[in-house]
């Protein structure tokens, strides 16, 4: 359509910007010499070990924890149903780096909790290992398999659920023989969404001692001075992310087992007891993923008196700064990377490969951004201030702001863009009367998702802020290094609160606008 024509040349500075990034990272990371006696094979093992291990076992428990929540708030009718639906969604509010910091808090052989145990011979096994790492993030993340998983269900697994029963199942068979195999290919989506995020994550493994890829790549670059090995090392784990990536497609496609439906669904009636059996299971996750976590900060954050949220109203600018200017960034790239998209094929691979970011970890980008722009021009790109880190956090959220304002284009019928194609020639009242009206609802969808991640990130925001500028995010991670939980309450305070406004309005949003 002539009407977006312009938006193929809006989209190919990103498009072109994201290729040659990948090409010069590859050849950068792979070419450059780096320091052998720092990248020993045994490190590199323990460090792909510790990354997959970490990965995949918080991706499963996470996925036990989300599957029979979202199963249980979906189909089954008890005290609290309607609360719990979103209210066991709230944990991801909190980055997993402060869910870590917390526990470690919770169970370290000083917190109280542990010297009253011991007064009754009962000591707390320590949490700072790959175990305790995975039940931590798993806790954090959860919630991006059971949104999804719930999402899933009120669309397609209402008609499963009564052609199962229809064939003479009971409940419980219907949901084990035929809702959780037709739950296969969401479950694989969002345990690679919670792979990524795990992989992605620094101040929570660092905190409870896990070294990852992620931990590697920021004591190569920080602690040891030696840039291109930690590109070496961005590298290897970009290939990992890749190669996740092609699973997750392979073992999640759909198989087209039931189309979506807007019928009411009955919600299953139990005796009284088990009403209150399933109330008491979700109250206790609820409890433990959010009420604790929640309370400790509190506690925390009082137990100073000389710590006020206000005294970090600073870091609170920075952070909403960085979030605002990225998200405004992002989504404007986005819209032209959709509209191209729908009007242009020959460019759908490679906006596809440039709107794929979100899989790729925050020091990943980090580092190659530092490095191509160092080797291009001899000067570290946070000299000039915070376009470096706009950019990192646009290149690695652009995925869920196209895909959201994608979604909203696919409502759009064919039949009314050929209309639109014979009027005259406008393509600015194409897009302010035609396009984005249908867009509104996802582009604001869109802002708040970006934002709320982007002042979340730690990883890339440690890389690649200017000296001197701290946000939210880097100033926890400089308390919890140093095992100042008291003093890392008060800005993790600060973000959470954001977090939960953005959450709900999120949800809000959804709700209004099913459609996306």
């Amino acid at each position: 359509m002539q009407n977006l024509k312009i938006w193929n040349y809006l989209s190919l500075p990103w498009v072109g910007f994201t290729l040659a990034f990948f090409i010069v990272f590859f050849f950068l990371a792979f070419s450059s010499e780096i320091d052998n006696s720092f990248l020993s094979n045994n490190y590199l093992a323990n460090l792909f070990f510790n990354t997959v291990l970490l990965s995949f076992s918080s991706a499963t428990l996470s996925a036990l924890i989300a599957v029979p929540l979202a199963i249980l708030v979906t189909f089954y009718k008890f005290p609290g149903h309607k609360f719990f639906s979103w209210g066991l969604s709230l944990s991801i509010a909190f980055p997993a780096y402060v869910y870590a910091f917390i526990f470690v808090g919770i169970f370290e052989y000083a917190s109280p909790i542990s010297e009253y145990l011991r007064t009754l011979n009962i000591t707390l096994p320590s949490i700072k290992n790959i175990f305790g790492a995975s039940v931590i993030m798993s806790m954090a993340l959860f919630p991006y398999i059971f949104l999804i998983t719930k999402a899933q269900l009120s669309s397609v697994g209402v008609g499963i659920f009564k052609a199962a029963k229809s064939l003479g199942n009971n409940n419980l068979t219907a949901i084990r023989k035929i809702i959780i195999p037709s739950l296969k290919p969401t479950i694989i989506t969002g345990m690679a969404l919670v792979v990524f995020e795990t992989i992605a994550d620094f101040g929570g493994v660092s905190t409870l001692r896990v070294e990852t890829f992620t931990v590697g790549i920021y004591d190569a670059w920080f602690g040891y001075q030696n840039y291109f090995s930690a590109a070496r090392l961005a590298g290897y784990l970009l290939i990992f992310v890749f190669f996740i990536m092609f699973i997750s497609k392979y073992f999640g496609k759909e198989k087209g087992i039931a189309s979506k439906t807007a019928e009411v669904f009955q919600k299953i009636e139990l005796s009284n007891t088990k009403q209150l059996i399933l109330s008491l299971i979700c109250l206790i996750v609820f409890c433990i993923v959010f009420c604790i976590p929640l309370a400790q900060l509190i506690i925390w954050h009082l137990s100073d008196s000389n710590l006020n949220l206000l005294d970090n109203r600073y870091l609170l600018l920075n952070s909403i700064i960085i979030g605002v200017c990225a998200s405004l960034f992002t989504i404007l790239f986005a819209i032209a990377l959709s509209l191209s998209y729908r009007n242009f094929r020959k460019l759908r691979l490679f906006i596809s490969i440039s709107s794929s970011g979100y899989a790729i970890p925050g020091s990943v980008i980090s580092a190659a951004l530092l490095i191509g722009f160092y080797t291009l021009f001899g000067t570290s790109i946070t000299l000039y201030g915070i376009y470096g880190l706009i950019l990192c956090l646009s290149l690695r959220f652009m995925t869920p702001a196209f895909n959201y304002v994608s979604s909203s284009l696919s409502n759009i019928s064919q039949s009314a863009e050929n209309a639109l194609a014979t009027q005259p020639k406008n393509p600015y009242k194409a897009f302010s009367s035609f396009y984005l009206p249908q867009m509104r609802p996802a582009i604001f969808l869109s802002i708040m998702v970006v934002f709320i991640e982007c002042i979340k990130e730690q990883p890339a925001t440690l890389l690649l802020r200017p000296v001197g500028f701290d946000t939210l995010s880097t100033k926890i991670y400089n308390y919890t290094s140093e095992g100042q939980w008291e003093m890392a309450a008060s800005p993790s305070l600060l973000l959470i609160m954001i977090s939960l406004i953005f959450v709900y309005l999120i949800n809000k949003n959804i709700d209004l606008n099913k459609n996306l």
